[in-house]
């Protein structure tokens, strides 16, 4: 019995096996006295001098100074056996398991390696029966555990980048889907204060520029590229197709490929300014611009009308990453003091502070009285505008520059 007791003691312990905690001391103590009150129920298994299941038994046995039962395994995937068993025993939610499958996924490597053929296949030989392929260890892993090979994916990039996070998940703390969302949150937050540091480098007046510009013809030096596109071009049905070309420019030169364009319009024409922009550009969303105060009456459509239409779009076959923003916008009252077709600031606030980040760029073809860049510059981006009326241009440097810019 001792001997029996000393050889498999000295086992190795199958790598699958130490995957999973022993038991307590004290849980071990109780575990011996249930063995010698009811002896052992199930065999220790062993595999080739490695012990793949039973060390919590073998050491109440051990203590208790009973002989285990023991066997071989005789399959082919000692690794399978050992996750299946313990898995059988063990309170595991999906995300402990996909845990397991990240550590067990090089040991079905190493077993699929192992049952490779050794010798070379004599190419002369034909009419060989096909070897059958074997699925990758990650979803063979993924499927002892019984959970997605995209949720083991998942957990093994989070090992990679994050062992924390994943210790974590192995121990029940968080789910992947959480650790997954903190670490993302985490990198936010790095980008983003990293984008306000960058900004806050900028000299002030080198924040903004404003100039005369034709959207049709203007050349942005440096090839330059904007995380946003906002503006408020013209409603009138001739103008229709400035709403085209702003899209067409904004594809071809001036809105970075995960960028957003952010275009106020009029309610009457809507159909048309989607059909003509969506030919450059992928639509994105719809938002809501509340106007207080008096309705617009829209006579030749007997409407009253209190809001106006935003319109959202991506470059062709891109996906937006930004903030998370809210669909409706609010400004506190009309204001057409600088311009007949003018914004409120609280307007344009109101939208730049609900889509936009502190330290992006912004920039406005149909610049008007420079509304839009003040409340960029409020809100701690930097703003860059055009416009075919220099007076408009004259109006929004002066406005700008009296600006009190957030501090970044």
């Amino acid at each position: 019995m001792a001997t029996l007791l000393t050889s498999l003691s000295k086992l190795k312990i199958h790598p699958a096996a130490e995957i999973f905690p022993m038991l307590s001391d004290v849980e071990i103590r109780d575990l011996a006295k249930d063995i010698t009150e009811r002896g052992l129920q199930n065999h220790i298994v062993t595999y080739e001098g490695q012990l793949l299941d039973g060390r919590n038994r073998l050491a109440a046995c051990i203590l208790a100074g009973i002989e285990p039962k023991s066997m071989e395994y005789g399959g082919d995937s000692p690794v399978g056996f050992v996750i299946s068993a313990n898995l059988r025993r063990r309170q595991l939610d999906p995300s402990q398991r996909a845990a397991v499958a990240v550590e067990i996924e090089p040991m079905f490597a190493a077993e699929a390696k192992a049952r490779m053929p050794r010798k070379p296949i004599d190419s002369a030989v034909v009419n060989l029966p096909q070897q059958k392929r074997e699925p990758p260890a990650r979803d063979q892993a993924a499927s002892v555990v019984g959970v997605s090979g995209k949720m083991v994916s998942d957990a093994k990039a989070i090992k990679k980048n994050n062992p924390e996070a994943f210790e974590r998940i192995k121990s029940g703390e968080v789910t992947v889907h959480e650790a997954k969302k903190e670490i993302r949150g985490e990198e936010i937050k790095e980008i983003r204060a990293k984008m306000v540091q960058e900004a806050a480098t900028v000299p002030k007046d080198h924040r903004y520029k404003v100039s005369v510009g034709n959207i049709e013809t203007y050349e942005m030096p440096d090839e330059k590229q904007f995380d946003y596109i906002i503006s408020d071009p013209p409603y009138m049905e001739e103008f229709l197709y400035l709403y085209e070309t702003l899209a067409e420019r904004a594809a071809d030169d001036w809105l970075k490929p995960d960028g957003l364009l952010i275009v106020m319009c009029g309610q009457s024409y809507v159909n048309r300014i989607y059909t003509l922009m969506s030919r450059h550009l992928d639509y994105y969303w719809t938002a809501a611009y509340l106007t207080q105060g008096q309705p617009t009456p829209l006579r030749t459509r007997q409407v009253n009308s209190t809001w106006k239409p935003l319109l959202f779009f991506v470059p062709k076959g891109s996906k937006y990453k930004g903030k998370i923003f809210g669909d409706v916008f609010v400004s506190d009252a009309n204001d057409k003091s600088f311009h007949e077709w003018g914004q409120s600031e609280s307007g344009m606030l109101s939208i730049i502070s609900g889509v936009c980040l502190p330290g992006q760029t912004i920039f406005d073809p149909f610049l008007g009285a420079g509304t839009t860049g003040v409340a960029a510059l409020k809100h701690g981006c930097l703003f860059e505008g055009i416009d075919l009326e220099s007076n408009n241009v004259d109006m929004a440097k002066t406005r700008i520059h009296g600006t009190r810019w957030r501090s970044l």
